[in-house]
């Protein structure tokens, strides 16, 4: 069997990935590392360089075993959730009265935290596993859906879902609510132990100098995914509480110091706060700091720099330049724990800059001189430690005051005890698809996504009922898809065996009036997805420009028994996009339907 290496590149970070089992094929490993690299930015932001690789061995250890552990548990999820192979969100399509009470909850929840824990509070989150329960913003933006589902991740490592869903939290205790309580731990991204709470197969095979030691971790695999034994998830926790650097996963609370990235965020430092509630129900509540706009400063100009050095040439000079001058001024409004040589080097990027006589050398022809590049170096090396002295290094404070803490827990457990077996048994069916079935005999699957807010309505593929093999089918039919989109095909249909594909992507104007599509469009840089930029945001503003923001994207995956004929398959589409998103009988996607029949 072959060997597959690839590589990818971020301005001047350099991924390499090997596979020689065959078990991950090169789209794969190109995603990965795109993957690896925005959890990297999630995680760090804008100081990467100093983070992943700190001078002490044993510091640099567990800083891998960490990124290794957030790794591991996106394999495990992409090749388990479909939220995760389609980069996407899925609401949990609870009873009505459920719902609202959720939201009122969230929003109770927020305030009491706004009031006495964390002043910036503003965004909170009901999860059940990876679904959405519940969403609720104090302010007017909202967080993005990439940013919502890397927030899902790390819940899922530090709160890992069993497959069964079943089983009682225990519920925080009173006498735990000291200020010198041991009761809860807290980690920076700095500081997070190296332990996994799943750690799949296909990385198995990290190095024990990454991952703590195996001897007391029983694991069994069947052969599949999303078989992976749940024992193996409760014999590492056993194994990791032995450690005193290890996770505490029986703790109700974490916050963290994360990075958004998504949407209008530009490396926006935030705090997760993740509050277990009962197995699988996991309340967020995301703080930062909208009057801060050092951050949005410091990722526009690096960006700025970054393209420069890498195209050799200097047309964004001006631009820089008056970034670097902004920064300037906060000097004296910034921590006194910046080196003063961190500003110097600024101060002298900007001399060096003024030098420039555009007049007799337009910005956009003229070169990168190797002085004026020695200059920028020292300016991307003085950024970067700066972001990392005022935003990474600090230490988010304990929380001290535990009780407003109780009593959002309690203030949950209360309202929603009585729903557990209905969120139990929505998680593991939330979309059914005997309904779907009926209306379009011989559809066997689909998935449909709202790529303007990523939503995913998909029947579950948990069910002991589906039918053999469906499941690796749906995998290996949304890969291909991606190809095919990322090559500028809008619409395909393919046989494979007993079934056949169909897949559609189209567009429309906020009145729902259909916008057709240039193929010659696609072959984008990114990977179809989000969570490595958004693959289709980067789409609609190369296919329409000025009015990008404007245009709405629907994605439609359906898998039908082969022997239903193509303008079936296109009628039967049509009524699923109806019956799901309301759509008229006129939406664009008709005009797919048409093409193929």
């Amino acid at each position: 069997m072959g060997l597959c290496l690839c590589s990818d590149s971020f301005f001047d970070h350099l991924y390499i990935s090997v596979n020689g089992d065959g078990e991950e094929d090169e789209p794969f490993l190109l995603r990965k590392l795109e993957t690896l690299h925005y959890i990297l930015m999630f995680l760090y932001g804008e100081a990467i360089h100093a983070e992943v690789k700190p001078s002490r061995l044993s510091e640099r250890r567990q800083r891998w075993g960490y990124i290794s552990v957030l790794l591991a548990n996106w394999m495990n999820l992409y090749h388990k959730e479909q939220v995760f192979l389609c980069e996407s969100l899925e609401r949990l399509r609870a009873k009505q009265m459920l719902s609202t009470r959720a939201v009122n909850l969230l929003e109770i929840g927020l305030g009491k935290l706004k009031a006495s824990v964390d002043q910036y509070s503003q965004h909170a989150l009901l999860l059940v596993g990876t679904k959405i329960l519940a969403q609720y913003s104090s302010g007017t933006d909202e967080l993005h859906a990439s940013d919502i589902l890397r927030i899902i991740l790390l819940v899922q490592c530090i709160f890992p879902v069993e497959h069964s869903l079943q089983g009682d939290a225990t519920t925080l205790k009173s006498s735990s609510l000291s200020s010198d309580s041991g009761g809860y731990k807290y980690y920076s991204a700095v500081q997070t132990p190296t332990s996994s709470p799943v750690v799949p197969r296909a990385v198995q095979l990290i190095s024990d100098t990454l991952l703590p030691s195996t001897a007391d971790i029983s694991f069994s695999y069947s052969g599949s995914w999303s078989d992976i034994d749940v024992e193996f998830s409760r014999s590492i926790r056993v194994a990791a509480r032995k450690k005193p650097d290890a996770y505490n996963c029986e703790d109700d609370y974490q916050k963290t110091p994360v990075f958004l990235l998504g949407g209008e965020s530009e490396c926006t430092p935030a705090v997760v706060h993740c509050l277990h509630i009962m197995d699988g129900v996991v309340v967020v509540i995301v703080s930062k700091n909208d009057r801060d706009k050092m951050p949005a400063l410091i990722h526009q100009a690096l960006t700025s720099l970054l393209n420069m050095i890498d195209e050799k040439e200097i047309s964004q000079i001006e631009y820089l330049d008056k970034l670097l001058k902004q920064i300037l001024k906060h000097k004296k409004k910034s921590s006194s724990a910046v080196p003063e040589r961190v500003w110097r080097y600024l101060q002298a990027g900007r001399e060096a800059m003024s030098s420039i006589d555009f007049r007799a050398s337009p910005a956009v022809q003229a070169k990168l001189t190797d002085k004026l590049q020695s200059s920028l170096e020292a300016v991307l090396w003085a950024l970067r430690g700066l972001f990392r002295v005022l935003y990474v290094l600090p230490d988010t404070p304990q929380c001290t005051n535990l009780e407003p803490l109780y009593s959002i827990q309690c203030l949950f457990r209360s309202n929603l005890s009585d729903f557990k077996d209905h969120l139990i048994a929505k998680a593991k069916k939330n979309t059914n698809m005997i309904t779907y079935a009926e209306l379009c005999p011989g559809l066997k699957h689909f998935i449909y996504i709202d790529r303007n807010a990523h939503h995913l309505i998909s029947p579950s593929l948990e069910s002991s009922k589906i039918a053999p093999g469906l499941k690796e089918q749906v995998w290996v039919a949304m890969q291909q898809a991606r190809q095919h989109l990322k090559n500028g095909c809008f619409k395909v249909r393919w046989h494979q065996g007993a079934v056949q594909f169909s897949y559609y992507v189209w567009f429309e104007d906020g009145s729902g009036n259909p916008l057709p599509a240039d193929s010659s469009a696609g072959d984008l840089l990114t990977e179809p997805g989000i969570l490595a930029g958004d693959f289709y945001r980067a789409l609609k503003q190369k296919l329409f420009a000025e009015r990008a923001n404007s245009v709405m994207c629907y994605e439609l995956l359906c898998i039908h028994d082969s022997s239903v004929p193509a303008e079936v398959v296109a009628e039967q589409c049509q009524k699923l996009t109806t019956k799901l998103w309301g759509s008229p009988a006129s939406s664009p996607i008709s005009l797919l339907f048409n093409v193929l029949r």
